[in-house]
């Protein structure tokens, strides 16, 4: 398949990326706080939420690799983000009438959707790109991915916290564009074309996968980094306004500034680990970075002041990032220079792995 060289095609790929980031950045960055400040929930009780929505985000999943409900990305993507868009407009409905069961359960449909969309987007975009280059595209990738990581902070710091909920309406709006380019330019995988496919079990296909010491080290790497994020997400923005004082407008700056690192240095590590094929020093450079600026962050106490704590907790959350960032990287270049298109038990589990952690450690990390 030579479908990588069409230029058109891969334009398009790289908006869809920035339109589905963007959808998917408004909402993430606002869940934790419409459950504590519009629907009051306690933090404990925000985190079984998530709990709740990523084991059954996981059992679905295990269901669709077991029934093989996985055989055309752009019908895949054409469902789900059909019924996201629903979703979202009955998310806003919800919390604006204070009815907090069905929004629960509307966020817990929601919380695996995204994951999904971007199962069968990374199926569609492995099918355009050629496996020497795989460094580079996922450089780009993930750049274009984390720029809404950067811009939709600064934005939601315009807002107050009883406004977030108007993010659900711009957000499902954001999913039209990702919809109209990916129906217009980009085509299914051949194999899909072909009708090719293979019937294996749930157990073999899980058996096979953790069987393979890249495979399973990258889906342990992939949740961890994860859990960090995810930790990052739900706790730190509850954290500063609750403990710090600090306002919307002062937590979307250090958000802002936090997620910087993933659009400066993404793709030129890519560029580089395709030349240098030094994944793992780097990955080990980037373990080691977030793990030592993520402990200073314990060290920022209310007392120093809200000028001096606002500084530290910028400083020290962007470059725990650039460690992130250099995980990141180093990791999807390792992976995805081992899979391809087809491998559609590797790339569903790798997806997978963002939601897990949810459910694995983030109400374990609230009680340490």
């Amino acid at each position: 398949m030579e479908k990588y060289l069409s230029i058109r095609a891969n334009t398009a790929l790289y908006i869809s990326i920035f339109f589905i980031s963007l959808h998917h950045v408004f909402v993430y960055l606002t869940n934790s706080s419409t459950l504590k400040y519009i629907f009051n929930l306690k933090t404990v009780e925000i985190l079984s939420v998530y709990g709740a929505a990523s084991i059954f985000g996981v059992c679905v999943y295990m269901f669709l690799l077991k029934i093989n409900l996985i055989k055309n990305p752009k019908i895949g993507i054409y469902i789900a983000s059909l019924l996201e868009i629903i979703i979202l407009i009955m998310m806003y409905m919800s919390s604006i009438n204070q009815n907090l069961y069905a929004f629960i359960g509307l966020f817990m449909i929601h919380h695996l959707l995204t994951p999904y969309i971007l199962f069968n987007f990374d199926v569609l975009f492995e099918s355009y790109t050629h496996i020497k280059d795989r460094g580079k595209s996922r450089g780009i990738y993930l750049t274009v991915w984390n720029i809404p990581f950067v811009i939709v902070p600064i934005i939601m710091s315009t807002l107050r916290v009883d406004n977030l909920n108007i993010v659900y309406i711009i957000s499902a709006i954001i999913l039209l564009p990702f919809y109209y380019l990916v129906f217009t330019y980009i085509q299914n995988p051949d194999y899909v074309k072909n009708n090719i496919e293979e019937k294996i079990s749930l157990r073999k296909l899980l058996k096979n996968f953790f069987k393979d010491k890249l495979d399973r080290n990258a889906f342990l790497i992939q949740s961890l980094l994860h859990l960090y994020y995810g930790s990052m997400a739900v706790i730190l923005p509850i954290y500063l306004y609750s403990v710090f004082g600090f306002n919307w407008d002062k937590i979307g700056l250090i958000l802002a500034a936090m997620t910087a690192p993933f659009i400066l240095i993404q793709i030129p590590f890519g560029n580089i680990e395709d030349k240098k094929h030094n994944e793992k020093s780097i990955l080990h450079l980037g373990a080691l970075t977030t793990t030592v600026f993520t402990l200073f962050l314990f060290l920022i106490k209310p007392e120093f002041g809200q000028e001096i704590s606002f500084l530290l907790f910028t400083i020290f959350l962007f470059v725990s990032h650039i460690g992130c960032s250099l995980i990141e990287i180093s990791m999807e270049s390792i992976f995805y220079k081992h899979v391809t298109s087809r491998d559609n038990t590797a790339l569903l589990m790798f997806r997978m792995a963002r939601i897990l952690p949810y459910s694995l450690g983030l109400i374990t990390i609230f009680f340490i």
